[in-house]
């Protein structure tokens, strides 16, 4: 059980929750957090009605604990609660027509959610609804980090005299900044180049990562930071105090000592904003450096929007033009998600990742050629039925080779061969299955446990991870079990 909180902490709650009533509109709202036994725990609410039922706790065999699962990486919408009957009652008893839940991740792990109901006058999310859920759950987060009931933010920066140098397995970038990081990093072994200062700020956290040539002295950070500061104010943009960021230090191979001036560009996408600074000697002129910086940033993002375009097309290809099959989208978003978890934590490169998300996607895909009405749910098909269903593979890999996207083709073709050699429709085994296939089975088939939206009967996330770990070195790469069983954290 989750211990009782003060009124004090009981109020600091209450006013971020009720921020979703305020910006979003809706009509209900309740904070989960997840307890000693398991459970998600209700903490606070508003907006439920005596004779609205709401659930006390939310245990991880319930509908919408695996609801929260499957949408772990950003808050999702449940407009048509008939393509979740298990959730439709949950609703019903509560007089609610639409769902809306936040989750609240610290670190790797799910720590709780936000459910929340019903906007005023019926109104529809859009993306912006979306993008202000999501900035209402981290500051959820901020407060309950505050008030002890997860891993705290990371601590202020101590006192000039009390800063050292943290060794380099401390930084990690957001995926979105890990490329122009790289370049941070060479530039501070450049000629001329004495410092370079890369701040990423995520809501009210900073964090300034910092490549020298020799350590930095406090009164350098806090120039650093002041001309951060003055800079990004300049841009529009207001950054916490100083005393609130965290710095980070990593030696550079550089050999220029003087840090004399100080040159920032401002950096910023999707709410995420960075700030990099070339310090060097006095009468320099770093601005090739700061454009090749401002350079990389561009071509990032221009990667990205190619990333939500080919993912876009992949939304296509999977239902085109007026045809729909929702049971078929969320199984494949919810495969596609755990795939691209597990390349995430595989350290794949970045076009491996894309390849495995795009597969998780479209692994299915060739349904839609096939009688995918009529077969798709069966749990005990006939043999004609088995023999038609067989044939999705092959089907999706041709509608694939026509896209010419490397090895999306052969990742589909080969998602159902099995590590012993006993699938199809090869018959591949071992390491001649291509990686990608490999991790979209795994993925694919604890999603078939797990969802309530499955043609199988649903079970626990433990019980799921027991009978896939039966199957290591028969059905599943036994390397790839453990990465599995990590990320879904059981």
């Amino acid at each position: 059980m989750l211990p009782p909180l003060d009124p004090e902490a009981v109020l600091r709650l209450k006013e971020v929750l009720y921020r979703f009533l305020e910006e979003l509109q809706t009509t209900k709202a309740a904070l989960y957090l997840l307890g000693d036994r398991g459970a998600l725990e209700l903490v606070e609410s508003y907006g439920f009605g005596r004779r609205e039922a709401i659930l006390a706790e939310v245990p991880p065999d319930h509908p919408l604990y695996h609801w929260v699962r499957r949408h772990r990486t950003a808050p999702a919408v449940l407009a048509d609660p008939a393509s979740e009957p298990a959730l439709a009652e949950v609703l019903r008893l509560s007089g609610s027509t639409t769902l809306l839940t936040v989750p609240l991740i610290s670190g790797d792990n799910l720590i709780g959610f936000v459910d929340a109901r019903d906007r005023a006058g019926r109104k529809s999310y859009g993306p912006e609804e979306l993008k202000r859920a999501k900035a209402i759950g981290e500051q959820l987060l901020s407060v309950l980090g505050e008030l002890g009931l997860v891993a705290a933010p990371p601590p202020p920066a101590p006192t000039p005299t009390e800063v050292k140098p943290q060794p380099s397995k401390a930084f990690k970038f957001p995926q979105a900044v890990e490329k122009l990081a790289g370049l941070c990093g060479a530039l501070a072994q450049a000629e001329g180049v004495g410092a370079v200062a890369v701040t990423v700020v995520e809501g009210a956290t900073v964090r300034s990562h910092l490549f020298t040539t020799t350590p930095l002295e406090g009164t350098e950070r806090e120039s650093i930071a002041r001309h951060q500061r003055e800079v990004a104010a300049q841009a529009g943009l207001t950054l916490p105090e100083a005393s609130r960021w965290s710095f980070t230090e990593r030696p550079s191979q550089g050999r220029e000592a003087r840090r004399e001036e100080i040159r920032t560009v401002v950096l910023s996408r999707d709410g995420l904003t960075v700030l990099v600074s070339l310090l060097t000697p006095a009468g320099s002129s770093p601005h090739a450096l700061l454009s090749a910086i401002s350079g990389v940033w561009e071509l990032s993002q221009r990667e990205q929007a190619l990333r939500r375009a080919v993912r876009n097309m992949a939304r296509v290809l999977l239902e085109p033009g007026d045809l729909s099959f929702p049971h078929l989208r969320q199984h494949s978003q919810a495969v596609s998600e755990l795939a691209q978890k597990m390349a995430q934590e595989l350290g794949l490169s970045e076009d491996e990742e894309e390849l495995v998300t795009l597969a998780g996607y479209l692994h299915d895909v060739g349904m839609r050629e096939l009688d995918y009405q009529r077969i798709y749910r069966l749990e005990k098909p006939p043999e004609m039925e088995r023999r038609l269903y067989q044939r999705h593979p092959v089907v999706g890999a041709r509608i694939l080779e026509e896209t010419a996207y490397p090895g999306l083709a052969e990742a589909v073709r080969h998602h159902h061969e099995r590590w012993d050699g006993s699938g199809y429709p090869q018959r591949l085994s071992g390491p001649a299955i291509p990686l990608a296939s490999r991790i979209v089975h795994l993925a694919e088939v604890y999603d078939v446990l797990t969802s309530p939206a499955s043609y199988k009967r649903p079970v626990s996330r433990e019980q799921a991870v027991q009978i896939i770990e039966r199957e290591a070195g028969k059905q599943f790469d036994p390397n790839l079990v453990p990465v599995l069983i990590k990320v879904v954290g059981a």
